[in-house]
């Protein structure tokens, strides 16, 4: 009729299901994030040089980063406050 054993298993399963369940989406969040955050060598207030066929070669400091791209502040701006380039276009001027 009622076996407490096999309705306790059933319990035990399900919470290591929902256990395992946070577990991995917890791991494929902090992988999506890693995926979506780019390391770029460079920090907000370094002097840099870009190189861009599009915006042309200005020199700059880091004003913004989002993700790849990085927003330069020259001094001379053209078309806007800030040029936005790939973080792979841009280089140390020395």
């Amino acid at each position: 009729m009622f076996d407490p054993y096999s309705r306790h298993a059933a319990r035990m399963r399900k919470q290591r299901r929902h256990a395992l369940a946070s577990r991995l989406c917890q791991i494929f969040t902090r992988a999506a994030t890693q995926a979506k955050s780019t390391a770029s060598p460079f920090k907000v207030g370094d002097y840099v040089a870009g190189d861009d066929p599009f915006n042309g070669s200005q020199e700059g400091v880091v004003a913004v980063i989002k993700g790849p791209s990085i927003g330069l502040r020259t001094v001379v701006p053209r078309g806007g406050t800030l040029v936005y380039y790939d973080y792979r276009q841009l280089r140390r001027p020395w």
